[in-house]
């Protein structure tokens, strides 16, 4: 079986640690027993991955933002992305392009008909909504007109690939009824969680991930693991954390950036005392912290359509999860998730108090 080789485009400022650009490792790393020859081409912002092979596009001077969310920066990292695609394409003569997140559709279908390549087969790496995921960041109203435009041109980027792997259910549910994408052109390519993370679940990891953390035998550790930023759900998780504060036994570690943020509302409150934040880690230390905790949160809901990787992770280290009952949520836990009633920062305080009391 000859080798085939696969051009991934990312735009985006690999490798930063969070979600997405873990999704993009994993992948590639996943087909190292394989056949499969993958080239990356990504910003020029970001750092290498052991395993990958990258190629940078020129930086954008000032460009300086690796966390998730809008930045005017990317238009013209997009521009030079493309010039840098267009010259792998000529070069490398991929027999595919996989294309991570809308602006790589974009960026894969521009170089495939500019050269004149229209029969190379073009897969979208689908990880949420464009529309949902502006709109959980702040960056644009639920229901304004700019958010319609977005929505219309959603729909047509769908439309532009050969075929779309989604890394939810919910995810692909979302784009057949509510972007009319055929489901024989959509399927599930779930996450997958590398051998190190089931290994923080062994009890010799647990104790030297408590001991070199410097966390008391008689502290219960709540973990959230993730981006520090609204639409993630930190405004719930806050409220969570003011109203498990009262148990003096719970120390919160919230491993992510950015904290800046995190950190006024916490010393606002008066919590600042009794929640960690260690900032960026890198992804191969996520088992440390998986393997301090006794109960981790996921805050986030459904409005962007995301999957939730950290949840797999969680699970792997054999970490109860509290979190709400969205639908992406239920499909990974199914009934081994300890969810909360509602959507508020309350109801969450509550579930994860029914996971701390389980004993088992």
């Amino acid at each position: 079986m000859r080798g085939i080789k696969v051009l991934h485009i990312a735009p985006t400022p690999f490798f930063s640690d969070r979600g997405c650009h873990i999704r993009i490792r994993n992948e590639i790393l996943a087909l190292a027993s394989r056949p499969v020859r993958p080239l990356l081409c990504t910003y020029g912002l970001g750092r290498d991955v052991p395993g990958v092979e990258i190629r940078r596009c020129l930086s954008v001077p000032g460009h300086r933002k690796t966390d998730a969310g809008f930045s005017p920066f990317r238009i013209p990292a997009d521009f030079f992305l493309l010039l840098l695609v267009l010259r792998t394409l000529r070069r490398e003569r991929p027999d595919l392009i996989h294309a991570h997140l809308h602006e790589g559709v974009l960026i894969g279908w521009l170089a495939r008909l500019l050269l004149g390549r229209r029969r190379m087969p073009l897969l979208m790496d689908f990880q949420g909504s464009l529309s949902g995921e502006l709109v959980s960041y702040g960056t644009v109203r639920g229901s304004g007109p700019l958010t319609g435009l977005i929505r219309r041109v959603e729909r047509i980027i769908y439309r532009l690939p050969d075929h779309i792997v989604c890394s939810s259910h919910q995810g692909r549910t979302g784009l057949i009824k509510g972007f009319g994408v055929s489901d024989r052109r959509c399927s599930l390519l779930p996450d997958v969680v590398p051998e190190p993370v089931f290994q923080a679940a062994e009890e010799e990891a647990r104790r030297q991930a408590r001991e070199k953390l410097g966390i008391g035998a008689e502290q219960r550790v709540v973990l959230y693991t993730g981006s520090l930023l609204p639409g993630k759900g930190i405004g719930a998780l806050l409220d969570a954390v003011a109203e498990l504060a009262r148990d003096g036994t719970l120390l919160f570690l919230l491993v992510g950036y950015p904290r800046a943020g995190v950190r006024a509302e916490l010393e606002r409150q008066g919590l600042a005392g009794r929640v960690r934040l260690p900032g960026r880690v890198g992804y191969d230390e996520l088992p440390l912290w998986l393997a301090a905790g006794d109960v981790a949160v996921e805050p986030k809901g459904d409005d962007a359509g995301e999957a939730s990787g950290k949840l797999l992770h969680y699970a792997a280290a054999s970490l109860p999860v509290a979190c709400f009952a969205t639908d992406n949520n239920r499909a990974f836990l199914g009934e081994d998730g300890w969810y909360a009633a509602g959507r508020s920062g309350r109801e969450l305080a509550r579930a994860v108090r029914r996971a701390l009391e389980d004993g088992a």
